[in-house]
């Protein structure tokens, strides 16, 4: 086997590791799908440290070529990228490293493969969101592996924060994340008050309307579900304690669905 070298400079490395690759490239197909993958991943990053990460938000052109990253080095042991920023201004390289420790923050939780204990002990909303957010990308890039191109692991780094390896994925860590897509997370604890408009009784659900127009999924316990359904007021006004419900893969900050602790009436004007 190739004695692996390695990088010195990059703000990421991705590393395509597998029996095959010693004797030819990664293919186009799962190279450029992991690229594009990272690259999303730090926009949501930069998002996210801006208080916007919310769905279909973007960066801004000014934004995107700041963050815009090029492959800067290959080297085939097996195969190996170094990514690094399109511009060389110093504050654009100094900002790109701390969008990366982010990244790291977020893909690491997947890595060890015990994101949903993290995401319970991260106190950061905006952090949370990130982590959840950026299963689909991290998802792309892990499912190269056993595909059809020979890669059979997958090394990720960052050399500009003098970190080799920050993350490696194998064919385990597919199944991981394949099994987190149907899984929810909880945000941080909020209080939110909406009028209640419909109930569910099977599933102890009501949806409320919120100032704006918007709706809320309320997941209550059986008790607080039937004060509620036995109200004497329609469209009764309640306060909710809890907190929000997140699906992975989902880059919103605003809520659908809530888990109530603790109900309070407000009363018919609140």
């Amino acid at each position: 086997m190739r004695k692996r070298e390695k990088f010195e400079n990059g703000i990421f490395t991705i590393r395509f590791i597998g029996d095959n690759l010693q004797t030819h490239g990664v293919s186009i197909y799962d190279l450029s799908h992991s690229l594009l993958s990272m690259q999303r991943i730090v926009h949501k990053a930069h998002l996210a440290l801006n208080d916007r990460l919310v769905k279909g938000a973007f960066p801004d052109k000014e934004a995107r070529k700041i963050l815009a990253l090029q492959v800067g080095e290959r080297r085939r042991a097996s195969d190996a990228f170094a990514l690094i920023p399109m511009l060389s201004d110093p504050t654009v390289q100094e900002y790109i490293k701390k969008v990366a420790e982010y990244v790291i923050s977020g893909i690491v939780s997947y890595h060890v493969a015990d994101v949903l204990d993290r995401l319970k002990k991260e106190k950061d909303n905006n952090k949370k969101i990130f982590i959840g957010s950026i299963h689909t990308e991290v998802a792309n890039i892990v499912n190269r592996i056993d595909a059809s191109g020979g890669v059979e692991a997958i090394s990720l780094g960052s050399p500009a924060l003098q970190k080799d390896s920050i993350a490696s994925f194998n064919s385990d860590s597919k199944y991981y994340l394949s099994a987190l897509r149907d899984e929810i997370f909880l945000g941080t604890y909020q209080e939110i008050k909406g009028r209640v408009y419909k109930l569910y009784p099977a599933s102890k659900i009501v949806a409320i309307r919120r100032k704006g127009g918007r709706t809320v999924s309320i997941f209550l316990s059986e008790e607080d579900f039937d004060l509620i359904r036995y109200h004497q007021e329609a469209n009764p006004l309640f306060l909710f304690k809890g907190h929000p419900r997140y699906q992975f893969g989902i880059e919103t900050k605003i809520i659908t669905e809530f888990e109530a602790d603790e109900i309070k009436y407000l009363g018919e004007k609140g």
